[in-house]
C-alpha cells in the first residue's frame, strides 16, 4: 500500500513536472517572438523538408545498437543542421515528425522538450553569429555559435528527460547519470561535428548536399556506436568470467528457489501460472540467445520470465481465475497489478534490480497499448519485449484456467497479427524461426525442456545465427 501510495505520488509531481515545463517552453516561444521574431527563406524551408524527411524516416527505421536503453538518433543531428543553417524556426519545423506520439501528454512533453532546446541553442548561436542563410560566413565565429549551440541543445536534452525518469521512478542519480546521461556524450560531439559540416555542405554545394552528408555523418555515428558497443561487451564479459561462478551459488540459486517455491502455489490454485512460467522462461531465453546478448543477461531474462508474474500471488481467486476479457474495471486493475507487484519483488533480489524493469514492462506493446506506463516502441528495452513474446505466446498453447490452448498452427497467426503494432516485430521473427526449427513438442511446450521443476540453468537448444537468418525468411514465406 505505502508502495503504491508513493507510486502515485511520483505520477502527480511528474504531471506538474511536464505542465512545467510545457508552459516554460510557451514563454520562452513568446520571448523569442517579441524580441527577435521568426523567418523563414526559401532555401531555409527547402533545406527544412530535406532534413525532416530524413527525421520521418529516421523514425519509422530506427537504427538501434542495442547499448543499454540508448540507440542511436538522427533527429539531433538534423535538427541542429537546419538550426545552423536557417535559425529556430527551421529548427522547429525539421523537430515536427520528432514531437508527435499517440499519448497527448508525451506529444506535449516532447514538443516542449525540443522548444527549449532549439531555442537555447538559437540563443547561443545569437551570441557569435547568424545562421548560414541569413549571412553566410563560415568563419571562426560561426565555428564558436555552432560548437555553442551544440552543447546547449545535448546540455538541455541530457537533463530535462532524465529528471523526469527520476521524479517518476526514483531511480538513483548514480543510476541515472550511468545509463541516461553519460552514454550518449561521444554521439552527440560527434553529432555537432557533422552539423557544422552538413551546414557547410550545403552552403557550398546546396541544399541538396545537406542529404548526402548527412547520411554519411549517420554512418559514422553507427560506426562509432558498434565500436562503443563492442568495447563494452568485451569489456562486461570479462567482467562477467571473473564474478560467475561467485554468483551462480549466491545470486541465481536465490531467486530459482523463491520463484519455485511462489509459482508453485500459485500452479496449485489455477493449475497453469507454473506452466506457463516455465514455458516462457524457455522461449525467451532462446529468443535472447538468439539475439547474441551475453549469456549472463540471457540467465537473467530467462529468470524474469520465470519471475514475471509472481505478482498474482496476492490477486484474489476470481481474478486470477477469470478470462481477463471478462474481468470488470475493478478486477482488471487488481489483475494489471501485478506487472508492479512482480516487479517490486524481483527488486528485491540483489543484482536484478534492472530487470525488475524488465518485468515491470512485458505487458508495455509497441503501439503504447499496454500497462502499465502505456510505453511505446524503443521506449521498451528489448529485454522486456523478448519477455512479452514469449509470455503471451506461451499463453496462447497452454491450457489455461477458463480457456483450453491453440494449436501451433493458430498461435503462429496470431503472433503474426501482433507484429509490429502489438509485440516487437523483430522478437517475433526470432520466436517463428525457433518454432520452425525445433520439432512439435518444442512449439507446444510438451517435452521435459518444459517442466517447471527442471528450471534451472541450462544449455539451450536454440540454433546459431546462420540458421536464424535463413529460418526466419523461410518462416515470413509462408
Amino acid at each position: 500500500m505505502m508502495g503504491s501510495l508513493a507510486s502515485s505520488a511520483r505520477a502527480r509531481v511528474a504531471l506538474l513536472y511536464v505542465i512545467g515545463v510545457s508552459a516554460l517552453a510557451l514563454i520562452a516561444l513568446a520571448a523569442w517572438a517579441y524580441f527577435f521574431s521568426f523567418s523563414l527563406s526559401r532555401t531555409a524551408f527547402a533545406a527544412s523538408c530535406i532534413l525532416a524527411i530524413v527525421c520521418v524516416i529516421s523514425r519509422r527505421f530506427p537504427v538501434s545498437l542495442n547499448i543499454g536503453k540508448a540507440e542511436f538518433e538522427a533527429t539531433h543531428v538534423a535538427i541542429l543542421t537546419a538550426l545552423l543553417l536557417g535559425g529556430p524556426l527551421c529548427g522547429l519545423l525539421v523537430a515536427i515528425p520528432s514531437m508527435l506520439y499517440r499519448e497527448r501528454l508525451r506529444t506535449l512533453f516532447c514538443a516542449a522538450t525540443y522548444v527549449l532546446e532549439i531555442l537555447a541553442a538559437a540563443y547561443v548561436l545569437e551570441m557569435f553569429s547568424k545562421p548560414l542563410l541569413f549571412g553566410p560566413q563560415f568563419d571562426v565565429s560561426f565555428i564558436y555559435g555552432a560548437v555553442g549551440a551544440g552543447l546547449a541543445l545535448c546540455s538541455l536534452d541530457a537533463t530535462i528527460s532524465p529528471v523526469l525518469v527520476q521524479i517518476k521512478y526514483g531511480t538513483p542519480l548514480p543510476q541515472l547519470f550511468r545509463e541516461m546521461i553519460l552514454p550518449p556524450i561521444p554521439s552527440d560531439l560527434a553529432a555537432i561535428i557533422a552539423a557544422a559540416g552538413t551546414a557547410y555542405a550545403t552552403i557550398a554545394f546546396g541544399p541538396a548536399a545537406a542529404l548526402v552528408l548527412f547520411c554519411g555523418a549517420a554512418m559514422a555515428l553507427v560506426s562509432l556506436h558498434l565500436v562503443k558497443r563492442w568495447r563494452d561487451r568485451l569489456r562486461e564479459l570479462n567482467e562477467r568470467i571473473e564474478t560467475l561462478e561467485r554468483e551462480k551459488e549466491g545470486v541465481l540459486s536465490s531467486p530459482l528457489t523463491f520463484a519455485t517455491r511462489l509459482l508453485e502455489s500459485l500452479g496449485a490454485r489455477d493449475g497453469y501460472t507454473a506452466r506457463h512460467a516455465a514455458a516462457s522462461a524457455v522461449y525467451a531465453a532462446d529468443i535472447a540467445e538468439n539475439l547474441r546478448l551475453d549469456p549472463a543477461t540471457v540467465e537473467k531474462v530467462r529468470i524474469s520470465a520465470l519471475l514475471q508474474n509472481v505478482g498474482l500471488a496476492s490477486a484474489p481467486d476470481e481474478v486470477l481465475l477469470k478470462p481477463k476479457e471478462k474481468l470488470n474495471p475493478l478486477g482488471r486493475m487488481r489483475f494489471e497489478e501485478h506487472a508492479r507487484q512482480s516487479e517490486r519483488i524481483l527488486s528485491g533480489i540483489p543484482g536484478f534490480e534492472e530487470a525488475a524493469r524488465w518485468v515491470r514492462w512485458h505487458h508495455e506493446r509497441m503501439d503504447g497499448t499496454g500497462y502499465p506506463d502505456r510505453l511505446r516502441g524503443e521506449w521498451i528495452p528489448l529485454e522486456a519485449r523478448i519477455l512479452a513474446v514469449a509470455e503471451h505466446y506461451a499463453s496462447l498453447i497452454l491450457d489455461g484456467p477458463a480457456s483450453p490452448g491453440l494449436s501451433p498452427i493458430e498461435a503462429r497467426r496470431r503472433m503474426v497479427s501482433l507484429a509490429g503494432a502489438g509485440l516487437d516485430h523483430m522478437v517475433v521473427r526470432v520466436l517463428l524461426m525457433l518454432l520452425d526449427t525445433n520439432d512439435e513438442n518444442y512449439a507446444t511446450a510438451s517435452d521435459n525442456r518444459f517442466a517447471f521443476s527442471s528450471a534451472s540453468p541450462k544449455q539451450s537448444t536454440a540454433p546459431n545465427k546462420l540458421t536464424v537468418l535463413r529460418a526466419v525468411d523461410a518462416a515470413e514465406a509462408q
